[in-house]
This record gives structure tokens, sequence and C-alpha cells, in this order.
């Protein structure tokens, strides 16, 4: 006959609580838990240990500590969250700033280009500067070209068309009447009037086709082509000046160019 020893229980475990433990494995066979592999009645001294770590464990979830950790965690997420944010957006200004710059340079290198030897190298002194809407009738060809230039180089398009407008009905065979007609059309094309520049860029090859201007007027008949949405024309003229001046400063500006009209 075998003699059944019998030992208190320990208090019930809260739902919540067993559930937690069996879900993390927390609730593992400790070393001696069992008196024996096949014996089925636990110790006292056994059953106590178990229920003292129940009561470690619902103190730990009592605290809030593990309710602070995940608090924790969250916050920490949603600040990277905020960082890439600013890093995406930072990465993006610096795009656009460069893609500025480029602009800017490109814009430059034009002028230079356009501006190469255009300056005479022994100019007459310089008269007062004439009013706008004054006659040119008191000024020889070169100071009535010079004071329109300068209107030009100084960001006055409007009273530069007016001079070179009146310069060309003047002088229309002078000495700088190919250089007027073109500084004429790049005043226009400045002004955002690509169809009347346009008009004028092919003037100045057709009536002056040796002049130096000729070649400028070429690049920028492509240009003004290009403005006006015309992609066919436009890589036309832009083709002809990199087959005509190779390896020129006309040549590096129709190149680049052609390569925003394969972006569009």
């Amino acid at each position: 006959m075998i003699a059944i020893v019998q030992y208190p229980l320990p208090r019930a475990l809260p739902r919540r609580v067993a559930g937690l433990l069996l879900g993390i494995g927390l609730l593992v066979p400790v070393p001696g838990l069992w008196a024996q592999a096949d014996s089925p009645v636990a110790t006292q001294h056994q059953m106590q240990m178990l229920e003292m770590r129940v009561d470690r464990v619902e103190r730990l979830l009592d605290s809030g500590a593990l309710t602070d950790m995940l608090r924790s965690v969250d916050d920490l997420q949603s600040e990277v969250r905020q960082l890439r944010g600013q890093v995406e957006q930072m990465e993006n200004e610096l795009r656009n700033v460069r893609a500025r710059q480029r602009d800017q340079f490109r814009n430059l290198d034009e002028r230079l280009g356009l501006v190469e030897g255009d300056l005479v190298a022994d100019r007459a002194p310089m008269p007062d500067a004439l009013p706008v809407d004054e006659p040119l009738a008191g000024a020889d060809e070169q100071a009535s070209y010079e004071a329109a230039f300068d209107r030009l180089m100084g960001g006055d398009y409007e009273a530069a068309i007016r001079q070179l407008e009146r310069f060309m009905e003047r002088y229309p065979d002078g000495v700088y009447a190919a250089n007027a007609l073109y500084w004429l059309a790049e005043a226009k094309y400045a002004s955002g009037d690509y169809e009347a520049a346009l008009v004028d860029f092919e003037a100045v090859r057709n009536r002056f086709p040796d002049s130096d201007k000729a070649a400028d007027a070429l690049l920028k008949i492509g240009y003004s082509h290009f403005e006006l949405g015309n992609s066919e024309e436009a890589r036309t003229a832009l083709e002809q000046v990199l087959e005509d001046h190779p390896g020129t400063t006309l040549s590096r500006l129709a190149q680049d160019r052609l390569r925003r009209l394969d972006g569009q």
C-alpha cells in the first residue's frame, strides 16, 4: 500500500500573469523542482519557491517598469523617424542648391563666352550717358553703339532695345552694325521676347555672315528655339555649332544645351 503525502497547493495565479509567464518563457523548470521525475507530488519547499517567483513577476508588472521601457522605445522610434525626415529634407535642399549653382555657373559661362572679344581695345572717351529717349543724332557711331551697349550690360534692357533700334536706323551698314544687331537680339532674349530675338539672330546670320557675331548668333538661334519649345529646330542649330566650331566655348555651351534638350 502506497502512502500519499498531501501538501497545500500554491494560491491561484492571476490569469494575466500566468499567461505572460507562459508566453515569455519565465515559467521554466527549476533544478530539483520535483522530487522525482515520476513523482506526482511536489514538496512544500518547492511550491513556496514557485510562489515567490510569481510574486516577483507580479511586483515587476505592478511597478510600471515594463510600461516605461515600452514608452521609451516608442519615443526613440519617433525621434528616429523625425531625424530621418530632417535628413531627407536637408538632402533635397542640398540638391536644389547644387542645381541653382550649376545654373548660375552656366549663365556666367554663357555671358563670358558671348562677351569675349567684343570690347574694343582702344575705346574713345565715353560721352555723358544719353537720356533714354534723347535722339542719337548728336553722337558719332562708336559713341552711340557704346552707350547702347552699356545700357544692355547694366541690365536696362528696355532702354538698350530702344537705343539699339535707333542705332540700326541711323547706321544700318556701319562698322558696328553687325554687333549692334546682335546685341539688340540679346536684349530681346534677356527680356523674354524669344520670338523677336530669334528674328534678329537670324538677321545677323543673313546680313552679316562673315561677322564675328555670326557664330554667336547661331548658338542663340538654338537657344531661342529651345525656349520656344521648338526641339527639332533647336537641335539642328546646336548641332551645327558643334560641327562648325569644335573645341570652342560655343561648342561647350551648345553641348550643354543639347544635354538639357535630351533631358526634357
